[in-house]
């Protein structure tokens, strides 16, 4: 079973999708796409947690790393984001 959310949301912020240049779309899409792997990296890790209980410690520590790869990947896109936008 795989446990996904589905985006039908609106990324849309008191601006028209068509307003915003490409430079603004870019950064709200890797501001969004750091959210969505924090999420799935504390998915990982709480089946990571469900798998230990389980005695599947290999299987764990696969989810867990593939959790830190997961934030390493937030991290690449954190500072894809501060190069478009340095503060």
């Amino acid at each position: 079973m795989h446990d996904h959310h589905h985006h039908e949301h609106s990324h849309h912020h008191g601006q028209n999708e068509g307003e915003l240049s490409a430079t603004q779309k870019l950064s709200r899409l890797l501001q969004h796409w750091i959210r969505h792997n924090d999420d799935h990296a504390a998915n990982y890790n709480d089946w990571a947690a469900k798998a230990e209980g389980l005695g599947l410690r290999t299987t764990a520590d696969h989810l867990r790393a593939a959790a830190e790869l997961t934030h390493a990947v937030s991290r690449e896109f954190e500072a894809a984001a501060s190069a478009i936008d340095p503060k």
